[in-house]
């Protein structure tokens, strides 16, 4: 599939350079994005919970014109020999952005999705299914890419889809206390690999800004390897703990927060990158 855009206006490096650079740490903060796309805090904020409430059936029914705005706030430190080539100002880094979704058309088995960040937006629509696997992309103009821009505006589209297609594994009928295993997969970010298994638990159903929302925690631990700096093909593990909740009505994220710890090892010493967000819908900028 070979998504089309007009040539020589590089759509994805201008989200790149307007949207996600000038806020994005080193490469290594882009892996444990990716890595955490399924991990959320140990400890979160308290709601209050729905009594009676035992059993719900947590499903996705996007409608035309639904948009969700979250804000997202992310601390990275690194510490270690293996950080040496990052430059000391990128060791330690808050990242503020906003990151939106809107669906553009609803069909019995799939909707289209347009992404944005930071107030851009990629020139392409997703089509997902119900079950949230990406079917195509459809530019915004007809003529085709060149190759180093193609690569770019999919490396985009990955980047920005992945941790939304992750929401396919909360979907589905559950008793409050199931625990249920699920995978982590790093395919978002060129150059890293890494995969892992980790439990997911329903705990119960809270009230959040007037709307029930379903309550998850889980933890999970990977194994990855990526190019880039502090690992520099060094293999590395990294455990994660967090919680989600999801709308009951749409089975939209309202809110989530996550925690990681990755640990690189090379002739003994070890290099740390400690990993926490907090990604919070923004209910008055949204629309279900």
């Amino acid at each position: 599939m070979r998504p089309a855009t007009r040539q020589g206006t590089r759509p994805a490096r201008l989200l790149t350079r307007r949207g996600t650079r000038a806020a994005r740490p080193a490469f290594w903060l882009l892996v444990l994005g990716g890595l955490c796309a399924c991990a959320r805090a140990e400890t979160g904020p308290a709601y209050a919970p729905v009594a009676g409430v035992q059993e719900v059936n947590l499903e996705w029914q996007p409608t035309t014109g639904m948009r969700l705005v979250y804000r997202v706030t992310t601390d990275v430190e690194a510490s270690g020999p293996l950080t040496q080539p990052v430059a000391d100002k990128d060791k330690k880094r808050h990242v503020a952005l906003t990151r939106s979704l809107e669906v553009t058309d609803v069909g019995p088995e799939y909707f289209d999705v347009r992404f944005s960040q930071n107030g851009v937006t990629l020139p392409a629509t997703l089509r997902f299914s119900r079950a949230w696997e990406p079917l195509k992309v459809q530019p915004d103009s007809p003529v085709v890419l060149g190759d180093k821009e193609q690569s770019a505006l999919e490396a985009a589209l990955r980047q920005l889809g992945e941790p939304f297609a992750e929401s396919a594994k909360f979907f589905g009928r559950w008793k409050v206390g199931d625990t249920r295993p699920f995978d982590i997969q790093l395919s978002a970010v060129p150059g890293a690999s890494g995969s892992g298994r980790g439990t997911m638990t329903f705990r119960r159903v809270v009230m959040i800004d007037g709307r029930q929302a379903a309550e998850f925690d889980w933890k999970g631990r990977t194994e990855f390897v990526f190019a880039g700096d502090p690992g520099r093909g060094a293999p590395g593990t990294m455990t994660i703990a967090g919680q989600e909740w999801r709308d009951l009505v749409t089975g939209a994220s309202l809110r989530l927060t996550a925690k990681a710890e990755a640990e690189f090892t090379r002739q003994g010493q070890p290099t740390k990158v400690e990993y926490q967000t907090d990604e919070v819908l923004d209910a008055s900028a949204s629309r279900f």
